[in-house]
C-alpha cells in the first residue's frame, strides 16, 4: 500500500474510534447514569407566587392530579422562595433524586392546601437521541466516503465534518454530573466549537468549486484562530461556572460587577453572530461554487441545493417557534422532530460527492437494491413454503420437522449464493477476475516484441477489467501528452467545444513515477492542481472528458504512454485495490514495452546498419579509388571516412582537354548527412569538369551558388582544386580548405605551403569569393600534396595535434623513397597510432611527376 495512504488509514480509525468513543460514553452516562429526575412540569414565578405553569399530558404529573395554576408552597415539607433563584434551587432538589422517588408536593388550590404524591422518572431526552443519530449516520456516510477515495481532499474533509457533528452531538451534560464529567464533556464541546465552523467555511472553499482561498495560509489562519480563540473563552467560562458551584463569583466570593460584568454580557453574544456568519459564509460558496461548475456537476448537485434549502426553512421554522414557545415544555419535548430532516444532508452531499467523481450511481442503487430483493423474496418463499407445508402436513413429529427444515435450507442457501455471485458478477467482477483479465496484456509472448500490439491489448484489457465510461492510450512526447477533442455544456448550458490540446506532465510527477512507481494519478479538481496550474481551460477540457485516473506507463525511466480512464463500471470508484490493480499493470506493461523498445531499436539499428554499409558501397563508387596511368607522373590517393560514411571528398578527373583536375573537399558534419552532401558535391565537380570554358575561379563560384541553396543554415564545403597538364603546368585554388603542401627535396626549405585566399563554399550570408589561383610547374620528382584536417588535427593522448610540421617532415623522409603510393600508405599508419581523440574523416592526394 502506498505509505501515504496507509497513514491516512490509520488516521480515519483512530479519529473514528475516538469520535465514537466519546459522543457514546458522554450520551450513555449523561442519559441513563447521571440522567435527571423530572416531574414533566414546568414552573413561573407570578406576583409573588410559584405557579404551576404547563403540564405535560400522560406525564407523572397529570396522573398525580396536579393542575396548570396551582400554587406551589412546598416540595416534600420544604419551602423555597418564589423568586427565580428559589426555582432553580428546587429544580435542582428534584433533579438529584433517583428514579422513581416519591415527592409529595403541598400545592395551594382554591384556597385549600393539598398533597400530592408525584413519582419522579428520568424521560429520555429525545433532543439528544436525534442529535446522536444525525451524527452517527453522517459519520457512516462519511466514512464510506473516504473509503472509496481516502486519496481526495474532498472525500477526507467530509469525513473530518462530519466526525466532528458526531463529537458535538455528544457535548452534552447532565444537572446531576459530577465536576470531572463536566469539563470532560465542556473540552469536548469547545473542540466541537472551535473546528467545526471553520471546518464548515473550509469544505464549501474546496467543495464543489476549488477557491483559489483554500490555498490563502493568513486567511485560514485567521479563521481557525479566530473560532478557537473563542471556544477557548467559552471553555473558561464553562470551568469558573462548574468551579463556583453553578454560579459565577470573583475570589473574594462576589458576583462580577462593572467592567468584566459587561465583558461577559458582552461574550455571551458573541458567539452567535460568529456561528450564524461561518454557516452563512459556507453556504454562500456553496451556491457560488455551484454555479461556478460544470453542467453535469450542476445536476448532481440539485438534491443538494434542494436539501440545503428545506434544512433553512426548517431552521427557520424553529427559530421562529422557538421565540414564541420557546418556554412551553410541550415544545421543547417535540423539538426533535425539527432535527428528522438533518440526515437528509448529508446524504445529499454523499451523493453529490459520488457524482463529482463521475461514478455511476444509478447502476450502484440498482445492484444494492436487486441484492435487497432477492434477499427478500428468498426469504419469503422459504418462510412461505415452511408455513404451507405445516399447514397441511401438521401430522409430522417434530424432530423429522426439524430434519426438514434444515434440509431444505441447503439447496436453498446453495442457489441464494449462486443469484447473488451472478448479481455480483453482472454488477462488479471480483477482484482475482479483474487482475487476470488487465494483467493478460502483458503475458502473451507474441505481444512482447511490438509496442502497438502490446499497447492494443493493454486497453483492450482494461476496458473489459473496469468498463470505464472513457478509455484512450496517448503517446507521450516531450513530457506532453495530447488531449482528445471533447465537448460539454458551459453555465448557460450551451455546447461548449474543446479541441486537441497537450496537457504537460510535470517534472515533479515524472520523478515520483521513476524513483516511487507513483504510476496513478488522479485527474480530479482536489487531486491534480498542477493540472489548474496550466489553465482554467486544460482544467475544463479535462473535465469535460470526464476523465479520473492517468496511468503512466514508462519503458525503462522513460515515459513512453498515458492510460486516461473514466469512472468505473458500477462501482463507487476506483479504491485502493483497483488503484494498487493499475500500477502493477503500468509497471508490468512498462517492463515488457522497454523489451518491445529494445527489439524495435534493435531492429532499426540493423536496418540503419544495413543503410549505411549501402550508402558507404555509394560513397565509395563516387570517391575517386583508382586511376589509369598518367604519363610523367605518379598519383597515390586514399579515403578512410571515420564512419561508415564520412563528409570528406575526393575527385581525380580527365578533362576533355587533356588536363588532370583533382580535389580534396570537406563538408561540415559527419555521418549519412555529410555523405549526401559531399554525393552532391561530386556531381557538381563531375559536371564542371566536363565543361572547358570553365577555369578554376568559375567552378568555385558556380559550386559556391548552388551548394548555398541545397546545404542547410549551417552547412559549408571547403575545397582545394588542382590541375595540371603532362608539362607538369599546373594551377592551383583553395576554398577555406588546408593549403596544398609542395615538396622538392628533403630539406626544410625544399617545402612550401600554398594557402591561396578564397572562401568557403556554400556560406550564409552571399558574398563575394575572392578566390585566387596559383600557378607553376611542378618540378621532375616533385610532389604536391592535398590533404584534410582529419590528418593534421589527430590528436594524442596529452592534447598534442599532429599538426602540419609533423606531416611535412613525414612527407619529407618519404619523399626519398620516390614512390608517393608508399609514402601515402606509411602517412596513415602513422596518424593511426598517433591519434587517440579525435577520429575524423582522413583524405590524402599525392601528386609527384617522375624524372624526365
Amino acid at each position: 500500500m502506498n505509505p501515504y495512504l496507509k497513514r491516512i488509514r490509520w488516521r480515519l480509525l483512530w479519529i473514528s474510534f475516538a469520535c465514537l468513543v466519546l459522543a457514546l460514553g458522554s450520551f450513555g452516562l449523561n442519559q441513563w447514569v447521571y440522567a435527571p429526575s423530572d416531574d414533566q412540569c414546568s414552573w413561573v414565578v407570578e406576583n409573588g407566587k410559584i405557579v404551576i405553569r404547563e403540564i405535560l399530558p400522560d406525564g407523572v404529573a397529570e396522573e398525580a392530579g396536579l393542575l396548570e395554576g396551582d400554587e406551589l408552597l412546598k416540595i416534600q415539607g420544604r419551602a423555597f422562595e418564589p423568586t427565580l433563584e428559589g426555582t432553580l434551587k428546587a429544580q435542582r432538589f428534584i433533579n438529584a433524586k433517583s428514579q422513581g422517588t416519591i415527592l409529595i408536593y403541598t400545592v395551594k388550590r382554591q384556597g385549600r392546601a393539598i398533597l400530592l404524591p408525584i413519582r419522579l422518572v428520568k424521560p429520555l431526552d429525545l433532543e439528544q437521541v436525534a442529535l446522536l443519530l444525525n451524527g452517527i449516520l453522517a459519520w457512516a456516510i462519511s466514512l464510506l466516503v473516504v473509503l472509496s477515495a481516502p486519496e481526495r481532499k474532498t472525500a477526507r474533509h467530509f469525513f473530518y465534518l462530519a466526525a466532528t457533528a458526531l463529537l458535538m452531538s455528544g457535548a452534552t451534560v447532565g444537572l446531576n454530573a459530577p465536576e470531572a464529567l463536566r469539563i470532560a464533556v465542556g473540552i469536548m464541546a469547545s473542540i466541537t466549537a472551535a473546528v467545526l465552523p471553520p471546518l464548515w467555511v473550509h469544505f464549501f472553499l474546496r467543495f464543489p468549486h476549488p477557491f483559489h482561498l483554500r490555498k490563502n495560509r493568513r486567511f485560514l489562519q485567521a479563521l481557525y484562530g479566530t473560532f478557537a480563540l473563542v471556544a477557548l473563552v467559552q471553555f473558561l467560562v464553562r470551568l469558573w461556572v462548574v468551579l463556583s458551584d453553578g454560579k459565577l463569583h470573583t475570589p473574594a466570593g462576589t458576583p462580577p460587577e462593572g467592567l468584566l460584568k459587561s465583558l461577559l454580557a458582552g461574550f455571551g453574544y458573541l458567539p452567535i453572530p460568529l456561528y450564524l456568519g461561518a454557516a452563512l459564509t459556507g453556504l454562500a460558496f456553496f451556491l457560488v461554487g455551484t454555479f461556478r461548475t460544470h453542467e453535469r456537476l450542476r445536476r448532481a448537485l440539485l438534491p443538494s441545493l434542494i436539501v440545503t434549502a428545506a434544512l433553512c426553512l426548517d431552521l427557520l421554522a424553529w427559530t421562529v417557534l422557538r421565540a414564541r414557545y420557546g418556554n412551553s415544555l410541550l415544545f421543547r419535548r417535540q423539538v426533535f422532530i425539527f432535527m428528522l430532516p438533518v440526515p437528509l444532508l448529508p446524504l445529499s452531499f454523499a451523493f453529490a460527492i459520488f457524482r463529482h467523481g463521475l461514478f455511476e450511481v444509478r447502476k450502484v442503487l440498482l445492484r444494492w437494491v436487486s441484492y435487497m430483493a432477492i434477499l427478500a423474496l428468498t426469504v419469503a418463499l422459504y418462510l412461505g413454503g415452511l408455513a404451507w407445508a405445516f399447514s397441511h402436513l401438521s401430522s409430522i413429529p417434530p424432530g423429522w420437522a426439524g430434519a426438514l427444515i434444515g434440509l431444505l435450507a441447503l439447496p436453498l442457501g446453495w442457489a441464494l449464493r449462486r443469484l447473488l455471485k451472478g448479481i455480483r458478477r453482472r454488477f462488479r467482477r471480483d477482484f482475482a477476475s479483474t487482475r487476470e483479465i488487465a494483467l493478460s496484456a502483458v503475458r502473451e509472448p507474441r505481444k512482447r516484441f511490438s509496442e502497438e500490439a502490446l499497447l492494443k491489448s493493454l486497453r483492450k484489457a482494461l476496458d473489459e477489467a473496469f468498463r470505464p465510461q472513457f478509455l484512450e492510450v496517448l503517446p507521450i512526447e516531450s513530457r506532453q501528452i495530447l488531449l482528445p477533442a471533447a465537448e460539454s455544456m458551459d453555465r448557460e448550458d450551451r455546447r461548449r467545444h474543446f479541441p486537441p490540446q497537450p496537457l504537460r506532465i510535470p517534472p515533479g510527477l515524472l520523478r515520483l513515477a521513476r524513483e516511487n512507481r507513483e504510476l496513478v494519478l488522479g485527474l480530479g479538481s482536489e487531486e491534480a492542481d498542477w493540472i489548474r496550474e496550466q489553465g482554467e481551460g486544460l482544467r475544463a477540457h479535462v473535465d469535460a472528458l470526464e476523465a479520473q485516473l492517468l496511468l503512466l506507463i514508462l519503458a525503462g525511466d522513460h515515459p513512453h504512454s498515458a492510460v486516461l480512464l473514466g469512472g468505473k463500471y458500477s462501482e463507487l470508484n476506483y479504491g485502493r485495490e483497483d488503484r494498487e490493480l493499475l500500477r502493477e499493470a503500468a509497471l508490468a506493461a512498462g517492463q515488457v514495452l522497454e523489451t518491445a523498445v529494445m527489439h524495435q531499436r534493435l531492429l532499426a539499428q540493423e536496418r540503419l546498419s544495413q543503410e549505411l554499409e549501402t550508402a558507404r558501397r555509394i560513397q565509395e563508387g563516387l570517391i575517386t579509388s583508382h586511376l589509369p596511368p598518367i604519363p610523367g607522373f605518379q598519383v597515390a590517393l586514399r579515403l578512410e571516412p571515420a564512419l561508415e560514411t564520412g563528409g570528406d571528398l575526393l575527385f581525380v578527373k580527365r578533362r576533355p582537354s587533356g588536363k588532370w583536375l583533382a580535389a580534396v573537399g570537406d563538408v561540415c558534419g559527419k555521418g549519412l548527412a555529410a555523405a549526401l552532401y559531399m554525393a552532391q558535391a561530386t556531381a557538381l565537380l563531375e559536371q564542371a569538369a566536363q565543361r572547358e570554358d570553365q577555369g578554376l575561379e568559375e567552378m568555385l563560384r558556380a559550386m559556391d551558388h548552388t551548394l548555398r541553396q541545397l546545404l542547410g543554415q549551417r552547412g559549408f564545403l571547403t575545397l582545394v582544386l588542382l590541375e595540371w597538364d603532362q608539362q607538369g603546368n599546373y594551377r592551383l585554388a583553395r576554398a577555406g580548405h588546408p593549403g596544398a603542401l609542395l615538396l622538392q627535396g628533403v630539406v626544410e626549405d625544399c617545402s612550401t605551403e600554398m594557402t591561396p585566399q578564397g572562401r568557403g563554399l556554400g556560406l550564409r550570408p552571399a558574398a563575394p569569393g575572392n578566390w585566387e589561383v596559383v600557378e607553376g610547374v611542378l618540378p621532375p620528382k616533385g610532389w604536391v600534396v592535398l590533404y584534410s584536417d582529419g590528418l593534421s588535427e589527430a590528436m594524442n593522448r596529452e592534447g598534442e595535434l599532429y599538426g602540419v610540421a609533423r606531416l611535412c617532415g613525414q612527407l619529407r623522409r618519404l619523399w626519398g623513397t620516390g614512390s608517393p603510393r608508399a609514402a601515402c600508405e606509411a602517412i596513415f599508419r602513422d596518424v593511426a597510432s598517433f591519434d587517440t581523440q579525435n577520429r575524423d574523416d582522413r583524405t590524402l592526394f599525392i601528386l609527384g611527376r617522375e624524372h624526365s
